[in-house]
Protein backbone atom coordinates (compact mmCIF):
# COMPACT_ATOMS: atom_id res chain seq x y z
CA UNK A 1 0.00 0.00 0.00
CA UNK A 2 1.29 3.42 -0.90
CA UNK A 3 2.19 5.75 2.01
CA UNK A 4 -0.24 8.49 3.03
CA UNK A 5 0.35 11.88 1.51
CA UNK A 6 0.51 15.08 3.56
CA UNK A 7 -3.19 15.94 3.24
CA UNK A 8 -4.23 12.40 4.20
CA UNK A 9 -2.01 12.52 7.29
CA UNK A 10 -3.57 15.85 8.34
CA UNK A 11 -7.07 14.41 7.87
CA UNK A 12 -6.30 11.33 9.96
CA UNK A 13 -4.81 13.50 12.69
CA UNK A 14 -7.84 15.76 12.72
CA UNK A 15 -10.29 12.85 12.94
CA UNK A 16 -8.28 11.22 15.71
CA UNK A 17 -7.92 14.52 17.54
CA UNK A 18 -4.15 14.10 17.62
CA UNK A 19 -1.22 16.34 16.67
CA UNK A 20 -3.33 19.47 17.08
CA UNK A 21 -1.14 21.25 19.62
CA UNK A 22 1.22 23.74 18.00
CA UNK A 23 4.54 24.64 19.59
CA UNK A 24 6.54 27.71 18.59
CA UNK A 25 10.03 28.41 19.96
CA UNK A 26 11.68 31.79 19.40
CA UNK A 27 15.40 32.24 18.68
CA UNK A 28 16.98 35.63 19.37
CA UNK A 29 20.65 36.51 19.10
CA UNK A 30 22.33 39.86 18.48
CA UNK A 31 25.68 41.53 18.97
CA UNK A 32 28.71 43.02 17.26
CA UNK A 33 31.38 41.13 15.34
CA UNK A 34 34.88 42.60 15.12
CA UNK A 35 37.81 41.65 12.96
CA UNK A 36 40.78 40.01 14.67
CA UNK A 37 39.10 39.38 18.00
CA UNK A 38 38.06 35.72 17.60
CA UNK A 39 36.51 35.85 21.06
CA UNK A 40 39.18 37.88 22.90
CA UNK A 41 42.39 36.68 24.58
CA UNK A 42 41.22 33.39 26.11
CA UNK A 43 41.68 29.68 25.45
CA UNK A 44 38.45 29.79 23.48
CA UNK A 45 39.83 32.67 21.41
CA UNK A 46 42.92 30.63 20.57
CA UNK A 47 40.72 27.73 19.50
CA UNK A 48 38.80 30.04 17.18
CA UNK A 49 41.87 31.50 15.47
CA UNK A 50 42.50 30.10 11.95
CA UNK A 51 45.94 28.62 11.40
CA UNK A 52 46.19 28.73 7.59
CA UNK A 53 44.76 32.20 6.88
CA UNK A 54 46.78 35.38 6.32
CA UNK A 55 45.98 37.57 9.35
CA UNK A 56 48.34 40.44 8.42
CA UNK A 57 45.35 42.64 7.62
CA UNK A 58 42.13 42.71 9.68
CA UNK A 59 39.88 39.73 8.98
CA UNK A 60 36.35 39.26 10.30
CA UNK A 61 35.63 35.58 10.84
CA UNK A 62 32.57 34.36 12.75
CA UNK A 63 30.26 31.35 12.91
CA UNK A 64 27.17 29.86 14.48
CA UNK A 65 25.51 26.43 14.50
CA UNK A 66 21.82 26.05 13.74
CA UNK A 67 21.55 23.53 16.57
CA UNK A 68 24.96 22.23 17.63
CA UNK A 69 28.47 21.66 16.25
CA UNK A 70 29.22 18.01 15.43
CA UNK A 71 32.45 16.26 16.37
CA UNK A 72 34.94 14.97 13.81
CA UNK A 73 38.52 13.89 13.17
CA UNK A 74 41.60 16.09 13.34
CA UNK A 75 45.19 15.80 12.05
CA UNK A 76 46.17 12.65 13.97
CA UNK A 77 46.61 10.27 11.07
CA UNK A 78 44.86 8.37 8.30
CA UNK A 79 41.05 8.28 8.28
CA UNK A 80 38.76 5.87 6.52
CA UNK A 81 35.10 6.84 6.63
CA UNK A 82 34.02 3.64 4.86
CA UNK A 83 34.93 1.31 7.73
CA UNK A 84 34.43 2.94 11.13
CA UNK A 85 35.76 1.30 14.27
CA UNK A 86 35.47 2.13 17.97
CA UNK A 87 38.87 3.86 17.93
CA UNK A 88 37.57 6.33 15.34
CA UNK A 89 35.30 7.89 17.99
CA UNK A 90 37.85 8.21 20.81
CA UNK A 91 39.68 11.41 19.83
CA UNK A 92 37.12 13.49 17.98
CA UNK A 93 37.03 17.31 18.29
CA UNK A 94 34.41 20.01 17.76
CA UNK A 95 34.15 21.28 14.19
CA UNK A 96 34.01 24.94 15.28
CA UNK A 97 37.80 25.00 15.79
CA UNK A 98 39.55 27.52 13.55
CA UNK A 99 36.41 29.13 12.15
CA UNK A 100 36.62 32.39 14.10
CA UNK A 101 34.42 34.02 16.70
CA UNK A 102 31.74 31.60 17.85
CA UNK A 103 28.43 33.46 18.07
CA UNK A 104 26.69 30.49 19.63
CA UNK A 105 24.98 27.17 19.16
CA UNK A 106 21.42 28.32 18.49
CA UNK A 107 19.96 25.04 19.84
CA UNK A 108 17.06 25.44 17.42
CA UNK A 109 15.87 21.87 18.09
CA UNK A 110 15.65 22.22 21.87
CA UNK A 111 11.89 22.04 22.48
CA UNK A 112 10.71 20.95 25.95
CA UNK A 113 7.92 18.46 26.40
CA UNK A 114 5.08 18.86 28.91
CA UNK A 115 4.71 16.15 31.57
CA UNK A 116 2.24 13.59 30.24
CA UNK A 117 0.82 12.15 33.41
CA UNK A 118 2.90 12.42 36.56
CA UNK A 119 4.32 15.25 38.62
CA UNK A 120 7.44 15.16 40.77
CA UNK A 121 6.56 17.60 43.58
CA UNK A 122 9.80 16.97 45.49
CA UNK A 123 11.83 17.83 42.38
CA UNK A 124 14.17 14.91 43.02
CA UNK A 125 16.11 12.61 40.80
CA UNK A 126 15.18 9.86 40.44
CA UNK A 127 11.61 11.17 40.72
CA UNK A 128 9.77 10.29 43.92
CA UNK A 129 6.37 10.82 45.54
CA UNK A 130 4.56 10.63 42.22
CA UNK A 131 1.28 12.52 41.95
CA UNK A 132 -1.17 11.89 39.14
CA UNK A 133 -1.94 14.98 37.04
CA UNK A 134 -3.83 14.46 33.78
CA UNK A 135 -4.36 11.30 31.77
CA UNK A 136 -3.33 13.24 28.74
CA UNK A 137 -2.25 16.88 28.31
CA UNK A 138 -4.91 19.28 27.15
CA UNK A 139 -4.38 22.16 24.73
CA UNK A 140 -6.24 24.41 27.14
CA UNK A 141 -3.43 24.43 29.68
CA UNK A 142 -0.27 23.47 27.77
CA UNK A 143 1.98 26.38 26.88
CA UNK A 144 2.70 27.03 23.22
CA UNK A 145 6.43 26.87 24.09
CA UNK A 146 6.15 23.17 25.03
CA UNK A 147 5.22 19.99 23.19
CA UNK A 148 2.08 18.27 24.46
CA UNK A 149 3.41 14.73 24.02
CA UNK A 150 6.73 13.06 23.18
CA UNK A 151 5.41 11.96 19.80
CA UNK A 152 4.69 14.54 17.15
CA UNK A 153 6.20 16.31 14.16
CA UNK A 154 9.11 18.68 13.74
CA UNK A 155 7.45 20.95 11.22
CA UNK A 156 9.77 23.79 10.24
CA UNK A 157 12.39 26.35 11.13
CA UNK A 158 12.44 29.90 9.81
CA UNK A 159 15.61 31.90 10.39
CA UNK A 160 16.23 35.56 9.52
CA UNK A 161 19.70 37.08 9.52
CA UNK A 162 20.32 40.83 9.35
CA UNK A 163 23.82 42.33 9.14
CA UNK A 164 24.49 46.07 9.33
CA UNK A 165 27.56 48.27 9.34
CA UNK A 166 27.91 50.30 12.56
CA UNK A 167 28.09 54.08 12.20
CA UNK A 168 31.33 54.32 14.15
CA UNK A 169 33.71 51.83 12.55
CA UNK A 170 37.27 52.91 13.36
CA UNK A 171 39.36 53.66 10.28
CA UNK A 172 42.99 52.66 10.15
CA UNK A 173 45.12 55.79 9.86
CA UNK A 174 47.52 56.10 6.91
CA UNK A 175 51.20 55.54 7.52
CA UNK A 176 53.34 58.66 7.97
CA UNK A 177 55.08 57.94 4.66
CA UNK A 178 51.71 58.09 2.86
CA UNK A 179 50.56 61.34 4.45
CA UNK A 180 53.83 63.28 4.81
CA UNK A 181 53.95 64.83 1.34
CA UNK A 182 50.28 65.88 1.47
CA UNK A 183 50.72 67.33 4.93
CA UNK A 184 53.86 69.33 4.18
CA UNK A 185 52.49 70.68 0.91
CA UNK A 186 49.61 72.20 2.85
CA UNK A 187 51.87 74.38 4.99
CA UNK A 188 52.22 77.85 3.49
CA UNK A 189 55.75 79.10 2.68
CA UNK A 190 57.20 81.02 5.59
CA UNK A 191 54.84 79.38 8.09
CA UNK A 192 56.73 78.37 11.23
CA UNK A 193 54.52 75.33 11.78
CA UNK A 194 56.54 72.11 11.89
CA UNK A 195 55.03 68.62 11.87
CA UNK A 196 57.02 65.40 12.04
CA UNK A 197 56.17 61.72 12.58
CA UNK A 198 56.06 62.13 16.37
CA UNK A 199 53.46 64.92 16.07
CA UNK A 200 51.44 62.77 13.68
CA UNK A 201 51.40 59.82 16.09
CA UNK A 202 50.45 62.14 18.97
CA UNK A 203 47.41 63.19 16.92
CA UNK A 204 46.21 59.57 16.76
CA UNK A 205 47.09 58.88 20.38
CA UNK A 206 45.02 61.89 21.47
CA UNK A 207 48.01 63.56 23.15
CA UNK A 208 48.55 66.41 20.70
CA UNK A 209 48.48 69.83 22.38
CA UNK A 210 48.64 72.04 19.29
CA UNK A 211 45.28 72.97 17.79
CA UNK A 212 47.01 74.30 14.67
CA UNK A 213 48.82 70.99 14.06
CA UNK A 214 45.57 69.06 14.57
CA UNK A 215 43.75 71.17 11.97
CA UNK A 216 46.60 70.69 9.49
CA UNK A 217 46.62 66.92 9.98
CA UNK A 218 42.82 66.71 9.64
CA UNK A 219 42.98 68.67 6.38
CA UNK A 220 45.68 66.34 5.03
CA UNK A 221 43.67 63.27 6.01
CA UNK A 222 40.62 64.66 4.23
CA UNK A 223 42.65 65.07 1.04
CA UNK A 224 44.04 61.56 1.45
CA UNK A 225 40.54 60.09 1.90
CA UNK A 226 39.32 61.77 -1.31
CA UNK A 227 42.20 60.13 -3.15
CA UNK A 228 40.93 56.68 -2.12
CA UNK A 229 39.29 55.10 -5.21
CA UNK A 230 36.26 54.08 -3.13
CA UNK A 231 36.38 57.09 -0.78
CA UNK A 232 35.68 54.60 2.01
CA UNK A 233 37.05 51.14 2.84
CA UNK A 234 35.82 48.49 0.42
CA UNK A 235 33.96 46.20 2.81
CA UNK A 236 33.48 42.74 1.31
CA UNK A 237 31.75 39.77 2.95
CA UNK A 238 30.96 36.13 2.28
CA UNK A 239 28.22 34.09 3.96
CA UNK A 240 28.30 30.28 3.81
CA UNK A 241 25.55 28.02 5.22
CA UNK A 242 26.48 24.33 4.89
CA UNK A 243 26.26 20.87 6.44
CA UNK A 244 27.81 17.46 5.86
CA UNK A 245 26.10 15.46 3.12
CA UNK A 246 25.38 12.57 5.51
CA UNK A 247 24.57 12.37 9.18
CA UNK A 248 27.17 13.53 11.69
CA UNK A 249 28.27 12.62 15.20
CA UNK A 250 28.07 14.51 18.49
CA UNK A 251 30.03 13.04 21.40
CA UNK A 252 27.48 13.87 24.11
CA UNK A 253 24.82 11.91 25.91
CA UNK A 254 22.10 14.27 24.69
CA UNK A 255 22.30 13.33 21.02
CA UNK A 256 21.23 10.16 19.29
CA UNK A 257 24.73 8.73 18.85
CA UNK A 258 24.07 4.99 18.82
CA UNK A 259 21.49 5.12 16.06
CA UNK A 260 23.61 7.62 14.13
CA UNK A 261 26.65 5.35 14.29
CA UNK A 262 24.59 2.29 13.45
CA UNK A 263 23.14 3.97 10.38
CA UNK A 264 26.44 5.49 9.28
CA UNK A 265 27.96 8.86 10.10
CA UNK A 266 30.58 11.11 8.59
CA UNK A 267 33.52 12.25 10.71
CA UNK A 268 34.86 14.65 8.09
CA UNK A 269 36.01 17.98 9.52
CA UNK A 270 35.34 21.22 7.57
CA UNK A 271 38.31 22.72 9.42
CA UNK A 272 40.46 20.78 6.96
CA UNK A 273 38.28 20.35 3.87
CA UNK A 274 35.49 22.94 3.46
CA UNK A 275 37.24 24.76 0.59
CA UNK A 276 38.88 23.39 -2.57
CA UNK A 277 42.54 24.29 -3.09
CA UNK A 278 44.35 25.05 -6.31
CA UNK A 279 45.82 21.57 -6.69
CA UNK A 280 42.61 19.59 -6.27
CA UNK A 281 42.91 18.95 -2.54
CA UNK A 282 40.34 20.19 0.01
CA UNK A 283 41.56 22.86 2.45
CA UNK A 284 40.39 24.59 5.62
CA UNK A 285 41.49 26.90 8.45
CA UNK A 286 43.50 24.15 10.19
CA UNK A 287 45.14 22.34 7.27
CA UNK A 288 44.18 20.24 4.28
CA UNK A 289 43.06 16.74 3.27
CA UNK A 290 45.13 14.54 1.02
CA UNK A 291 43.75 13.01 -2.16
CA UNK A 292 43.73 9.22 -2.69
CA UNK A 293 44.58 9.83 -6.35
CA UNK A 294 47.11 12.64 -6.05
CA UNK A 295 48.99 11.53 -2.93
CA UNK A 296 49.63 7.85 -3.53
CA UNK A 297 53.27 8.34 -2.53
CA UNK A 298 52.10 9.26 0.99
CA UNK A 299 50.68 5.90 1.90
CA UNK A 300 52.70 4.52 4.84
CA UNK A 301 52.40 0.84 5.60
CA UNK A 302 49.62 0.53 3.06
CA UNK A 303 47.25 2.73 5.09
CA UNK A 304 44.39 4.13 3.00
CA UNK A 305 44.21 7.81 2.16
CA UNK A 306 42.83 10.36 2.84
CA UNK A 307 44.30 11.89 5.98
CA UNK A 308 44.30 15.37 7.50
CA UNK A 309 47.55 17.31 7.50
CA UNK A 310 48.03 20.48 9.55
CA UNK A 311 47.58 21.34 13.20
CA UNK A 312 45.31 19.92 15.89
CA UNK A 313 44.07 21.12 19.26
CA UNK A 314 45.31 19.24 22.29
CA UNK A 315 47.67 19.02 25.26
CA UNK A 316 51.31 18.15 24.62
CA UNK A 317 53.68 16.12 26.82
CA UNK A 318 54.63 19.27 28.71
CA UNK A 319 51.04 19.95 29.75
CA UNK A 320 50.58 22.89 27.36
CA UNK A 321 47.14 23.05 25.72
CA UNK A 322 47.27 24.75 22.34
CA UNK A 323 47.43 24.03 18.63
CA UNK A 324 50.17 21.50 17.96
CA UNK A 325 51.67 19.75 14.99
CA UNK A 326 49.66 16.98 13.44
CA UNK A 327 51.22 13.79 12.09
CA UNK A 328 52.44 13.58 8.51
CA UNK A 329 52.84 10.26 6.66
CA UNK A 330 56.24 9.71 5.09
CA UNK A 331 56.64 8.84 1.43
CA UNK A 332 57.19 5.20 0.53
CA UNK A 333 60.92 5.79 -0.02
CA UNK A 334 61.54 7.44 3.36
CA UNK A 335 63.31 5.57 6.12
CA UNK A 336 60.84 3.95 8.49
CA UNK A 337 57.97 4.40 6.03
CA UNK A 338 55.62 5.55 8.82
CA UNK A 339 54.48 8.78 10.43
CA UNK A 340 56.45 11.78 11.60
CA UNK A 341 55.44 14.89 13.52
CA UNK A 342 55.02 17.88 11.26
CA UNK A 343 53.09 21.02 10.48
CA UNK A 344 52.35 20.86 6.77
CA UNK A 345 49.36 23.22 6.59
CA UNK A 346 48.85 23.36 2.84
CA UNK A 347 49.62 21.19 -0.19
CA UNK A 348 52.82 21.40 -2.19
CA UNK A 349 52.81 24.54 -4.37
CA UNK A 350 49.98 26.26 -2.47
CA UNK A 351 50.31 28.99 0.14
CA UNK A 352 48.58 30.69 3.07
CA UNK A 353 45.03 31.69 2.20
CA UNK A 354 44.67 35.45 1.71
CA UNK A 355 41.49 37.50 2.13
CA UNK A 356 41.03 37.43 -1.65
CA UNK A 357 41.28 33.64 -1.64
CA UNK A 358 38.64 33.33 1.06
CA UNK A 359 36.21 35.50 -0.92
CA UNK A 360 36.43 33.52 -4.13
CA UNK A 361 37.58 29.96 -3.33
CA UNK A 362 35.19 27.22 -4.47
CA UNK A 363 33.66 25.01 -1.79
CA UNK A 364 33.98 21.25 -1.39
CA UNK A 365 30.52 20.28 -2.63
CA UNK A 366 31.48 16.61 -2.91
CA UNK A 367 31.27 16.24 0.87
CA UNK A 368 29.10 19.19 1.95
CA UNK A 369 25.63 20.44 1.09
CA UNK A 370 25.76 24.21 0.57
CA UNK A 371 22.46 25.96 1.21
CA UNK A 372 23.87 29.44 0.77
CA UNK A 373 27.18 30.82 -0.56
CA UNK A 374 26.74 34.53 -1.18
CA UNK A 375 29.21 37.39 -1.45
CA UNK A 376 28.04 40.93 -0.73
CA UNK A 377 29.48 44.42 -0.36
CA UNK A 378 28.63 47.13 2.16
CA UNK A 379 29.68 50.73 2.54
CA UNK A 380 29.18 54.21 1.14
CA UNK A 381 30.66 53.30 -2.21
CA UNK A 382 28.17 50.42 -2.54
CA UNK A 383 25.17 52.52 -1.52
CA UNK A 384 24.02 50.10 1.17
CA UNK A 385 24.71 49.56 4.86
CA UNK A 386 22.89 46.29 5.54
CA UNK A 387 22.34 42.75 4.27
CA UNK A 388 19.39 40.46 4.98
CA UNK A 389 18.76 36.80 4.28
CA UNK A 390 16.09 34.24 5.19
CA UNK A 391 16.62 30.49 5.67
CA UNK A 392 13.53 28.26 5.50
CA UNK A 393 13.77 24.63 6.63
CA UNK A 394 10.62 22.60 5.94
CA UNK A 395 11.30 19.41 7.89
CA UNK A 396 7.90 17.72 8.44
CA UNK A 397 9.67 14.87 10.23
CA UNK A 398 8.15 12.64 12.94
CA UNK A 399 9.65 12.85 16.43
CA UNK A 400 9.31 10.60 19.46
CA UNK A 401 11.25 11.71 22.53
CA UNK A 402 10.43 13.24 25.89
CA UNK A 403 13.86 14.87 26.00
CA UNK A 404 14.16 18.60 25.30
CA UNK A 405 16.79 17.91 22.63
CA UNK A 406 14.89 16.56 19.61
CA UNK A 407 18.13 15.05 18.31
CA UNK A 408 17.62 12.24 20.84
CA UNK A 409 14.67 10.99 18.80
CA UNK A 410 15.59 7.83 16.88
CA UNK A 411 13.29 9.00 14.07
CA UNK A 412 15.77 11.79 13.25
CA UNK A 413 18.81 9.51 13.02
CA UNK A 414 18.84 9.31 9.23
CA UNK A 415 19.09 13.02 8.44
CA UNK A 416 21.65 15.70 9.22
CA UNK A 417 20.21 18.71 11.06
CA UNK A 418 23.58 20.18 12.11
CA UNK A 419 23.88 23.20 9.81
CA UNK A 420 26.95 25.39 10.18
CA UNK A 421 27.10 29.08 9.13
CA UNK A 422 30.40 30.91 8.53
CA UNK A 423 30.76 34.66 7.92
CA UNK A 424 33.96 36.14 6.43
CA UNK A 425 34.64 39.88 6.05
CA UNK A 426 37.46 42.16 4.92
CA UNK A 427 38.02 45.85 4.20
CA UNK A 428 40.60 44.89 1.54
CA UNK A 429 43.15 46.93 3.46
CA UNK A 430 44.29 47.93 6.92
CA UNK A 431 40.91 49.18 8.12
CA UNK A 432 39.18 47.03 10.77
CA UNK A 433 35.82 45.41 10.02
CA UNK A 434 32.89 45.70 12.45
CA UNK A 435 29.45 44.27 11.81
CA UNK A 436 26.21 44.25 13.81
CA UNK A 437 24.24 41.02 13.59
CA UNK A 438 20.68 40.05 14.48
CA UNK A 439 19.38 36.50 14.29
CA UNK A 440 15.66 35.89 14.64
CA UNK A 441 14.12 32.47 14.24
CA UNK A 442 11.09 30.31 14.97
CA UNK A 443 10.96 26.53 15.31
CA UNK A 444 7.52 24.96 14.84
CA UNK A 445 6.30 21.57 16.11
CA UNK A 446 2.98 19.74 16.32
CA UNK A 447 2.05 17.24 19.01
CA UNK A 448 -0.83 16.13 21.16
Amino acid sequence: MAPFNTNQVKYIQAVAGRQQHQTLIAINKSGVLKSGTFGGGTVEATQQTPQTFDLTNPLLLAQFALHEFPHAWDARGVHNNDVLEAADFENVVSTHLGFGQKIDELRALDIPCADEGYANPNNTWPPSNFARTEDRPDDAWISSTKRATPDGFLKSLNLKLRLTLPTNIPVAHPAWADIESILLSGIAPGDSLSIDEAHYQAFWDGTSTSEKRMRAIKAALDIYARSHPMHTPHYEFRLIMFRNRVNTYRATASSNNLDAIRNGVSLLNPGYDLFMGQTGRPRGPLGYRTSPKLDKNLDPNGAPAPYYSGVRWGTDSGGVTDYMNGVIPQAAGDAGHGYTAGEKKFPEGEATLTHRDLMTMPLNKNDYVVMRDVRFFLGQSQGKSHFEDVFDFDFNDPINTADTDLMTSDTLANKNYRWHCVLIGTSNGKDPVHLNYEIRGTTACQSG
